[in-house]
């Protein structure tokens, strides 16, 4: 583990396809039920945001930890009635907020055991599927432009934390982006806005994205220290260049 500080946030959160088949003869909104966790509806939108948390939170309210699911967003934002298409319906009774770029999540994807961590205290196999660092990163990057502003810098922070803590991975990460760029044009074009994004972001220690993950770790409390400008611009840009998210090519 980093001797830094943890970046920690409250919402897990669950990609699925844009239609989910309904395996077992149950829909997944009838499991959740099935294990004591209740659904919160957002307000102002239709259909409403879905965000799903254990009973003992309560039923009104956002408790602090919840979760709620993800679907790509695929075409337009509006739909042809000029409704939006920002949430939609996944699976009988089940929505998800529709978002750019997630379906980058689902390529070479990892099937990870969470009973390997002790302190879960899980009993038998608990198999999740987690995006890879690669497409992890990728999808970051092109979503940063519209993300809300006061979350960028977190999200700038992650893409430093998971360099850092795959840097072993780097040259398995590079064959997964070069896959990408390889397969069609779509990719292409958006590995390389990656690329601009990192070289505005990241060109120097004094550049926003330094300046900003820095002052986020100083701004947690916990454990370790937080790393310094140079520090994170000397991590993510070996990391892009190791991966193929260097300096975009002319």
């Amino acid at each position: 583990p980093p001797s830094l500080p943890g970046l920690m946030t409250s919402d897990i959160d669950w990609t699925l396809p844009v239609h989910l088949e309904v395996q077992g003869g149950r829909r997944l909104a009838e499991r959740l039920v099935e294990q004591d966790l209740v659904v919160i509806h957002s307000r102002g939108t239709e259909p409403p945001v879905q965000r799903y948390q254990h009973i003992r939170f309560g039923r009104d309210d956002l408790g602090p930890i919840y979760g709620e699911f993800l679907t790509p967003l695929m075409g337009s934002e509006v739909g042809r009635d000029g409704t939006a298409r920002t949430v939609q319906t996944v699976q009988e009774g089940l929505t998800a907020q529709a978002l750019r770029y997630l379906d980058l999540l689902f390529e070479s994807s990892i099937d990870f055991d969470a009973a390997t961590i002790p302190e879960l205290g899980l009993t038998g196999p608990h198999v999740v599927r987690l995006p890879h660092p690669a497409t992890y990163v990728l999808q970051k990057l092109l979503a940063w432009p519209a993300r809300d502003p006061d979350k960028r810098a977190k999200d700038l922070a992650y893409i430093f934390e998971v360099a850092l803590l795959t840097r072993d991975q780097w040259p398995k990460a590079g064959e997964v982006i070069e896959n990408l760029r390889a397969r069609d044009r779509k990719h292409s074009v958006w590995i390389r806005r990656a690329q601009q994004l990192v070289e505005r972001q990241f060109q120097s220690p004094a550049a926003e994205g330094p300046v900003a993950v820095a002052r986020i770790y100083r701004d947690v409390e916990g454990r370790g220290a937080a790393p310094s400008e140079n520090a994170v611009y000397t991590i993510v840009r070996r990391f892009a260049e190791a991966v193929g998210l260097g300096t975009a090519r002319p």
